[in-house]
């Protein structure tokens, strides 16, 4: 979901931008070398991560020697490493923001509500989003409080209204729920497991695809 959010914020200002997810099996889970490697074979310059990499001190340094920027978008603890170049986490020890318990895609989002303060992103890109923050905090299991809770109640309004994400509504109408009634438990119990289950067998990116794709060809290929 984080993935998804930014490939379509950011998206929506240029179509000079991609996604790399590592594979759990092969490669683990985080930033690392072969991934940077790739990434710079690729001609990519610039780095954002989501939901990790506030302690890749040695990776984002890495990074940084071939000529990549980076930009980390975090909610985990921290440790006495700390990466190098931008970091955004609420759990640094100097952060003042107010709450803490954002998930990962609850970080990205006020990444995205920065750049939408900034830059002309059309309003139906972050209504859009909004699904994945309230899928993506309650499949993270964060608790229900504070900003948290406001994220959830204002995105399942937007699916109940709807469900402006066409892969999203797909899944949802799949797992057999319906989307003008759904609740957090249906999301925990129905939607998250089976966007998870991709990542746990080795193939990560169809979870993003089903949430970027307008296709339905491929929406339906990736229910299956």
């Amino acid at each position: 979901t984080s993935t998804a959010l930014m490939m379509k914020v950011i998206g929506s200002l240029t179509e000079n931008v991609s996604y790399y997810i590592p594979s759990r099996l092969d490669e683990g889970y985080g930033l690392h070398r072969e991934a940077i490697d790739k990434i710079k074979e690729e001609g990519g310059e610039y780095i954002v991560t989501v939901d990790c990499g506030s302690t890749s001190a040695e990776e984002t340094a890495y990074a940084h020697s071939l000529g990549i920027g980076t930009l980390v978008t975090d909610h985990h603890n921290m440790s006495d490493q700390r990466a190098e170049g931008i970091i955004i986490n609420p759990r640094l020890p100097e952060d003042e923001y107010p709450f803490k318990g954002l998930a990962g895609v609850g970080v990205a989002y006020k990444l995205a509500l920065s750049l939408a303060r900034e830059r002309d992103i059309p309003k139906s890109v972050m209504a859009e989003v909004l699904e994945f923050v309230t899928v993506g905090t309650i499949a993270d299991i964060m608790p229900m409080l504070d900003e948290n809770r406001t994220i959830v109640k204002c995105g399942l309004r937007s699916i109940h209204l709807g469900c402006r994400n066409k892969g999203l509504r797909a899944l949802i109408d799949r797992s057999s729920l319906n989307y003008s009634k759904l609740r957090a438990g249906d999301i925990s119990y129905g939607i998250a497991p089976k966007i998870n289950a991709s990542g746990r067998m080795g193939d990560a990116t169809i979870g993003v695809r089903l949430l970027l794709s307008d296709d339905e060809d491929e929406i339906n290929e990736c229910c299956d």
